[in-house]
């Protein structure tokens, strides 16, 4: 009897250290881990939302999951979101969530997921942080070409309402294409003057203004994808057969000519706001190239801008022994910060200088060697690719441009 009595206290007394054991071996818990984010330091006005973190312990394979569209909050430059109550141990972390932003001053969007692999969490190291780096904030809208010569007939004469401008969204981000301008030069590259004041290295001086329409959000361009801007967004081909059908062309320039000799067809296509022109009529490109075209966000409602954005330039005419001062009257100006890309074009045998500032563009690009060259039509100047496929952008259209390319919309 007692050595049974003995034998059971043993037995209790095995438990006893066993349990004891297990309660000293149980896996600490981290009060709170914090986890931040890093977004792309060029991204401005950033909203972070439907934001998910997924931590998997990589022993246990428990996945801890927390989600909500404020889940990050702001912290200096991050943002951050702690995470009560996790076993120490090593993770693997995942981040999902949608980026809203401004870059360059035009409006984006972007779904991302991030992951790291093997993160120790522990006590003494309760903090992560990682980078929302799967896409490069980098780029924005630029002109990837510009179809001014317009095609010619099978009598060889010059038919120009088939015109286009193509714009590309050159980053890794959606963005959205509303009130983007684009922009005619009221200067010519081909008629030197100095003009007082000169204001080129603040303002861009322009004689046209259309732009696209939105209420912020209404035009989103996918990465590497463009929106045609026609001059006559119709099929051309039925009045000129060697010419393109742009019925499909995403803009339209459409003027209402005050001159019932000179309309205008209004194409399939919406319409872009005019919000300056100095034609009465019927607005087409400069069919050689004479005058510099740029895009622009535009800042300011039409009529602040109308109000507030002219002048007047003075400068002196001569013609051999003759001069004598002049004025150009009512010149419209966009700043140079609104502009998003620009384009000096010209004609070399003609062409006396640039009209865009250097730092928008260094360089000039065109479309015929000599004045009135008849073997310009059909021709575009084309914004060259990377092995990336990403547009070439360095603020200089000579190294930038190939041209007297193929335009890409006519059939050869």
């Amino acid at each position: 009897m007692k050595k049974n009595l003995f034998a059971s206290i043993i037995a209790m007394l095995t438990v006893g250290m066993t349990l004891t054991s297990c309660s000293d071996d149980k896996t600490p818990i981290v009060p709170q881990t914090a986890v931040s984010l890093e977004i792309p330091a060029n991204l401005e006005n950033v909203d972070l939302s439907g934001a998910k973190v997924v931590m998997t312990n990589v022993a246990t394979q428990s996945a801890h999951v927390v989600s909500s569209d404020n889940l990050f909050q702001k912290n200096g430059n991050k943002y951050q979101v702690l995470i009560n109550d996790l076993e120490e141990g090593t993770y693997n972390i995942s981040i999902s969530g949608h980026l809203d932003f401004t870059l360059n001053n035009v409006a984006g969007q972007k779904d991302f997921e991030i992951t790291s692999e093997n993160v120790k969490i522990s006590e003494t190291s309760a903090a992560v942080q990682m980078v929302v780096s799967t896409f490069t904030a980098q780029g924005g809208f630029v002109i990837s070409e510009i179809f001014f010569t317009g095609t010619s007939t099978a009598e060889g004469k010059s038919y120009s309402g088939d015109q286009y401008i193509r714009i590309t969204n050159n980053s890794d981000v959606t963005l959205y294409a509303d009130s983007i301008a684009v922009l005619e030069s009221a200067f010519l590259t081909t008629q030197k003057q100095e003009y007082t004041p000169d204001i080129m290295s603040t303002d861009f001086s322009v004689q046209a203004c259309y732009m696209i329409p939105g209420t912020g959000k209404s035009v989103p361009v996918e990465p590497g994808a463009s929106l045609t801007l026609a001059v006559n967004a119709i099929n051309h081909t039925a009045e000129q057969p060697n010419s393109i059908d742009l019925s499909q062309a995403d803009f339209e320039f459409y003027d209402e000519s005050s001159n019932a000799n000179f309309t205008d067809p209004d194409g399939k296509a919406p319409n872009l706001d005019k919000w300056y022109c100095y034609t009465a009529t019927i607005y087409q490109f400069h069919s050689r190239g004479f005058n510099s075209m740029a895009i622009a966000k535009m800042k300011a409602t039409k009529e602040d801008w109308l109000a507030n954005n002219v002048y007047d330039a003075k400068y002196l005419f001569v013609f051999g022994d003759f001069s004598r001062e002049m004025t150009k009257k009512g010149i419209y100006k966009v700043p140079n910060s609104w502009i998003l890309d620009g384009v000096n074009l010209s004609v070399e045998s003609v062409r006396e200088w640039n009209v865009l500032d250097a730092s928008i563009d260094a360089g000039w690009t065109y479309c015929g060697k000599v004045d009135k060259d008849e073997t310009r039509f059909n021709k575009a100047v084309i914004r060259k690719q990377d092995a990336n496929g990403k547009y070439v952008d360095t603020n200089n259209s000579t190294n930038d441009f190939t041209p007297e390319a193929a335009a890409s919309l006519v059939k050869n």
